[in-house]
C-alpha cells in the first residue's frame, strides 16, 4: 500500500517520484473482483475501479488541474471551482483486460488516466486509444445516460474520478449561473418556441454548456447518439464522410433524432472556430417532456421548413399553424415511392423532418431535412403538370405530409390568392406602421435627440446615428449646412431625420420618413 494511502484530506503534500507505490502492488487477482464503491454521499458508485483514499501530491493537483482546463465540460470554471473538483476527485486502479465500463451500463463517474492506456470500443468495433491525461466518461457528469461506448484496459491503470453528484454539489454556483444565461438563451432559438414557459424553465435546468475548439469533432458520425445539440457561438461543419454537406451558425441545432429514439450520428459535426454548446440529454428531455418529445421536435423542424420556403414563408402564423396542425406524420424506409410517375404533381406537400427525398431515376435529390417539397406545383402555372419521374425515399426517414384539399382549407384559399391577400394586408399594417412613426418623428425637437457618432459626409453635410431620448429609437440624421442652404436658396435650415434599423449582420440601412426637423 502506498505510504500516503490512508483517510482522504483535501492538504497538499509535495512529494516526487513516488507514483509507481500506486499501481497496488501485484495485487491483480483483487482488482479482477472489484466491488461497488460509495462516494461522499453514500451513493454507489457502479464503474468497474478499485477506489483507494489517498492524499494528493502538487503533482497530482497541477497534473489534474491541466487535464481539467484543456477538457470542454470544465472549461468555463474559475480558478477556485476547479481547485475544488480536483479536492473531491477520488484515486482508482483498473486492473489490465478489464472493462472499466461497457455500453449501456449505468453512467456515474468521470475519469482522467494518469497512467496505462485505455480502448474504447463502440459497438464491438475498437474506435480509439486513451493514454495518459485523457479524460473519458464526462456524459455521466452532464445527464443521467446510459454508457455510449466500452472502455477497456490494455494495461493495469491508474486513475483519478469524480462522481455526477459530488461534480454538481461542487459547481452548484456555476450552474446557477449558466442557469440564468441558458433561459434568456432559449427565448431566441426556435426549437425551444413551443414549449410553456415551465418546460423552458425546466429544461434551462438541465442544459449544458460545452466548449469545443477549432477543428475539434463534436459528433463522430455512426457513434451512438444520446444529446441533442443547440449552438450558443461560433460555427460547425457537417459532414458526410469527407465531405461538408453544409454549415450551422448561432441558434442551430444538430443531433434532434437523439431526443427521440436510440440511433446512431448520421453525420459528422466539426467546430470550425472556438464554439460554445449547450447539450440537452435525451433522458433528461423525456423526463421534462414525457410523450410530447416527438410532438416538439417534429412541429419545430416543420414550422422552420415553412420559415424557410420561399412561397409557404409568406403565409402568416395562423395560417402555418393550422397546416401544421393538419399535417401526417410517417415513418418511410429508403425507397419507398411518395408519387409516382405519371400522376399530377400538386398532390401534396411534404415536409422531410428525417432523412431525403429525391427522383427516382435521375438520382436527384429533391428535399433534405426541414426542407418542404411539392408547394411550386400549386402555383397557376405549374398546377397541370404531371410527374416525370417517381419521387422516393432517397434513406429511410420521416415525413409530414398534406393533401392538396386539406392545404386549401387550412389557408382558405389557393396559394397564389392568399399570398396576395395577405402581402396587401401587410402593406397596409406597414403604412399604418410608417404613418404612425411619421408623427411621432413630427413632434421630435433636435434637443431630444442624443448624438452617437458621425456616420458618414455626404454632399450637403454630415450625416450622424442619433438616439430618441424618450424612447431609445434609432435614427439617422442628415444635417444640411448655412452656406449650401443659402446657395440653393432654401428660405430655412432643415435637418432630414430616418428611421434607423438593423438587418441580421448589424449592418444599418435607413427608411425616409418624410418630413423637416425644424431646430428647436
Amino acid at each position: 500500500m502506498d505510504p500516503r494511502s490512508q483517510n482522504n484530506s483535501d492538504n497538499q503534500i509535495h512529494c516526487d517520484g513516488d507514483e509507481d507505490q500506486r499501481s497496488g502492488g501485484d495485487e491483480n487477482d483483487k482488482l479482477q473482483n472489484f466491488k461497488h464503491n460509495i462516494n461522499e454521499g453514500g451513493e454507489v458508485i457502479h464503474e468497474n475501479v478499485k477506489r483507494i483514499d489517498m492524499k494528493k501530491t502538487l503533482n497530482d493537483t497541477t497534473f489534474i488541474l491541466t487535464c481539467l482546463k484543456n477538457h470542454f465540460v470544465f472549461y468555463n470554471l474559475s480558478e477556485a471551482e476547479l481547485e475544488n473538483i480536483v479536492n473531491k476527485m477520488f484515486y482508482c486502479e483498473a486492473a489490465a483486460g478489464t472493462y472499466i465500463f461497457k455500453q449501456q451500463d449505468h453512467a456515474t463517474c468521470f475519469f482522467i488516466l494518469q497512467r496505462g492506456s485505455l480502448e474504447v470500443i463502440v459497438n464491438e468495433k475498437a474506435k480509439r486509444e486513451l493514454k495518459t491525461g485523457d479524460g473519458f466518461g464526462e456524459l455521466a457528469l452532464l445527464y443521467n445516460a446510459p454508457r455510449s461506448a466500452s472502455v477497456k484496459c490494455f494495461e493495469n491503470c491508474n486513475l483519478w474520478g469524480i462522481d455526477r453528484n459530488t461534480f454538481r454539489r461542487a459547481v452548484e454556483e456555476m450552474i446557477t449561473k449558466e442557469y440564468e444565461e441558458n433561459r434568456k438563451f432559449m427565448e431566441v432559438v426556435r426549437f425551444f418556441h413551443n414549449l410553456t414557459n415551465e418546460q423552458k424553465d425546466a429544461i434551462a435546468a438541465v442544459l449544458i454548456v460545452q466548449k469545443f475548439y477549432k477543428n475539434q469533432i463534436i459528433v463522430n458520425e455512426g457513434d451512438p447518439g444520446s444529446s441533442f445539440y443547440i449552438i450558443k457561438e461560433g460555427t460547425v461543419s457537417v459532414l458526410k464522410g469527407n465531405k461538408e454537406v453544409r454549415k450551422l451558425y448561432k441558434g442551430d441545432s444538430f443531433g434532434e433524432q437523439a431526443l427521440y429514439y436510440n440511433t446512431v450520428r448520421q453525420m459528422t459535426v466539426r467546430a470550425e472556430d472556438d464554439v460554445k454548446c449547450l447539450a440537452l440529454g435525451r433522458d433528461s428531455l423525456t423526463k421534462i417532456l414525457g410523450d410530447q418529445v416527438h410532438v416538439v421536435t417534429f412541429r419545430n423542424l416543420q414550422k422552420w421548413a415553412f420559415e424557410k420556403n420561399a412561397l409557404l414563408s409568406k403565409l402568416t402564423k395562423a395560417q402555418i399553424d393550422k397546416v401544421l396542425d393538419v399535417m401526417k406524420i410517417s415513418s418511410c424506409k429508403a425507397g419507398d415511392v411518395i408519387l409516382k410517375k405519371g400522376t399530377q404533381a400538386n398532390q401534396k406537400i411534404i415536409v422531410i423532418i428525417e432523412g431525403s427525398l429525391k427522383k427516382s431515376k435521375s438520382g436527384i435529390t429533391v428535399a433534405t431535412k426541414a426542407q418542404a417539397w411539392g408547394e411550386e406545383y400549386f402555383l397557376q402555372t405549374n398546377k397541370a403538370k404531371i410527374l416525370d419521374d417517381d419521387i422516393v425515399m432517397e434513406t429511410d426517414g420521416v415525413i409530414a405530409e398534406i393533401t392538396a384539399d386539406n392545404f386549401i382549407d387550412c389557408i382558405q384559399g389557393e396559394l397564389e390568392e392568399v399570398i396576395k391577400k395577405n402581402e396587401k394586408i401587410l402593406e397596409k399594417k406597414l403604412q399604418k406602421s410608417d404613418q404612425t412613426k411619421k408623427k411621432e418623428a413630427q413632434n421630435i425637437k433636435k434637443s431630444e435627440l442624443l448624438h452617437i457618432k458621425t456616420i458618414a459626409y455626404g454632399q450637403f453635410g454630415p450625416v450622424y446615428l442619433v438616439k430618441a431620448k424618450y424612447n431609445q429609437q434609432l435614427y439617422v440624421l442628415k444635417a444640411f449646412n448655412k452656406n449650401q442652404i443659402n446657395e440653393q436658396t432654401l428660405e430655412k435650415q432643415y435637418l432630414m431625420l430616418f428611421l434607423c434599423t438593423c438587418n441580421k449582420r448589424n449592418k444599418c440601412w435607413k427608411q425616409q420618413i418624410s418630413r423637416l426637423l425644424y431646430p428647436s
